[in-house]
């Protein structure tokens, strides 16, 4: 989003850290979601609330915090607020272009995020 906010085209950006140190499986497999608008449905923020609940017990129960822990778990508790626990975990993404009010739709025909090559293979086609 800060990219986009700052004039930077957001498939420039997600070229540019794709096979650098910032490269990961949700880089290769949920940044073509938000580009889509579909926010991969297949894993439901309920599912992400009873995990962060858990990480959060075990911090509770070990006597440390995690401020890293606790903006995550706010933020899914948010995007359930506003689009329901079924919604897919992505939709955590549209809470944050909402707030920004914009979106970061990449046009082009975006392959489905479980047939998503990972590293440099990736590719688009945005014809």
């Amino acid at each position: 989003m800060t990219a986009k906010l700052a004039g930077l085209d957001p498939l420039t950006w997600w070229n540019v850290m794709q096979g650098g140190a910032a490269d990961s499986f949700v880089l290769s497999h949920d940044v073509p979601s938000i580009f889509a608008g579909h926010y991969d449905p297949s894993f439901p923020i309920a599912l992400c609330l009873k995990d962060l609940g858990l990480i959060k017990d075990l911090l509770d129960r070990v006597g440390t915090t995690s401020t890293l822990t606790d903006a995550t778990y706010d933020r899914f508790r948010e995007a359930a607020r506003r689009y329901g626990t079924a919604a897919g975990e992505m939709t955590v993404c549209k809470v944050i272009e909402d707030d920004a009010g914009i979106d970061l739709r990449v046009a082009g025909d975006w392959v489905k995020p479980w047939e998503v090559q990972r590293g440099p293979t990736a590719t688009v086609n945005n014809s």
